[in-house]
């Protein structure tokens, strides 16, 4: 059996569109309607830190069951516009299996990631370095720090290793979402000029990887495998051959029909 939990503040919530996918296609799942701090012991699907997951995951953890986390994709996303919903829309949501993001477990072959058309620019220069923290809640979770507190840490490691200029993107909110639709200067606008992208768990790091600019970010990132994970590496941060990663990604993100059909649960557990 696996619980669904569904946001039972919003029933038209992005996190109910893909519970409902998920009802049609994962092999005996319900759907958990009411919340309680009483939380089952029984595999999980979540969508991000809404109500009360960060709870009933941490219980699941300490009991080493399975929880699945739903959040927004690493490429092809709702753009977050309430003008613009449509649930039946082709665009993605990123699946990972005990973790917020993704983690490496096998290499796939490159057909889904072809399917989003798009040329990964080749290694990049420039003189400042862009620190991307992730939300609040995502802060909090992977470092124990507010954003503050981590993006001070950040900067004052940096200064022992590097005098480039430093700048900081925050993550975007407004028009009654977050993320690039409310942003009001494009990643790729701000990231002109940059030497390095210095971020936790932000998917920042995958704009700064297809715009051919290298990363450091925090172990438990996605973007670990093909980053730098400690400051004193800013000057000469990692560069490597990302095809592969960019496969695995693809492999770890699905269409609500995907979802729905059964693919989603076929290849995660294949």
């Amino acid at each position: 059996m696996n619980n669904l939990y569904y946001n039972t503040q919003n029933s038209e919530s992005k996190c109910n569109w893909v519970m409902r996918c998920l009802l049609k296609g994962w092999p005996d799942a319900r759907p958990v309607q009411k919340r309680s701090d009483d939380i089952e012991l029984l595999p999980g699907h979540f969508w991000g830190f809404i109500e009360n997951n960060e709870h009933a995951i941490n219980t699941l953890k300490r009991a080493g069951i399975d929880w699945y986390f739903w959040d927004m994709p690493y490429w092809g996303r709702w753009n977050g516009l309430k003008e613009a919903v449509n649930p039946n829309q082709d665009f993605y949501w990123r699946v990972s299996r005990n973790s917020v993001h993704y983690k490496h477990t096998k290499d796939y072959p490159s057909d889904r990631f072809d399917a989003w058309q798009i040329e990964p620019k080749s290694q990049s220069t420039g003189s400042k370095i862009l620190i991307c923290p992730s939300s609040e809640t995502m802060t909090r979770w992977t470092t124990g720090m507010d954003v503050k507190m981590w993006v001070q840490m950040i900067t004052l490691g940096l200064r022992k290793y590097t005098d480039r200029p430093i700048e900081v993107r925050y993550k975007p909110r407004g028009k009654g979402t977050s993320g690039p639709a409310a942003a009001l200067i494009p990643f790729r606008e701000q990231a002109q000029d940059t030497h390095c992208v210095v971020t936790s768990i932000s998917l920042c790091a995958m704009e700064a990887q297809i715009l051919g600019i290298p990363t450091i970010c925090h172990p438990d990132s996605f973007a670990a495998d093909i980053s730098s994970t400690r400051l004193e590496e800013i000057e000469n941060p990692k560069h490597v051959d990302i095809q592969q990663w960019l496969n695995n990604l693809a492999y770890s993100q699905f269409t609500q029909n995907e979802i729905a059909s059964g693919l989603a649960y076929e290849i995660l557990h294949a």
